[in-house]
């Protein structure tokens, strides 16, 4: 890609994701004031922050756990996942916040409702949008 384009390319794609990227400093300065940020990396535009047991992406922030790992023949099929959002956030731009989070949202409380209403982990719920997009986008195979 030439060097312009790429200048270029950074100040449009702040504007399009702009919404879930404030989210996303946000959650960043909070997190990191209490200390739960264990480690943090930048890969191009994305920043890889490893938490103690949050798993979130919020466009250029990629908030994910050892915690949220499924697959034993993958070392981070967590932060896999959460990048998996990552590409839907630049995919989707402002509309990613109703169109991805809300649903993902409302699977995370549900997911608790079943936890406590049934003693076990829902199963399920990497099976329902917008949660399996992410994994296939992310390159997490089950």
């Amino acid at each position: 890609m030439p060097k312009l384009l790429q200048i270029l390319l950074i100040p449009i794609l702040l504007i399009w994701e702009l919404p879930q990227i404030l989210l996303g400093l946000v959650v960043f300065v909070v997190m990191k004031n209490k200390r739960l940020v264990l480690n943090q990396e930048k890969e191009k535009r994305l920043f890889f922050l490893e938490t103690q047991n949050t798993g979130v992406s919020l466009g250029w922030f990629v908030f994910w756990t050892k915690r949220g790992n499924r697959f034993s023949h993958l070392e981070n099929d967590c932060r896999m996942h959460e990048y998996g959002h990552s590409r839907q956030s630049l995919w989707l731009g402002p509309t990613y916040l109703i169109v991805i989070g809300i649903p993902s949202l409302c699977l995370v409380a549900y997911s608790r409702w079943y936890r406590k209403k049934y003693g076990q982990s829902y199963k399920r719920y990497f099976n329902h949008f917008p949660e399996n997009w992410a994994d296939k986008l992310g390159g997490v195979i089950s």
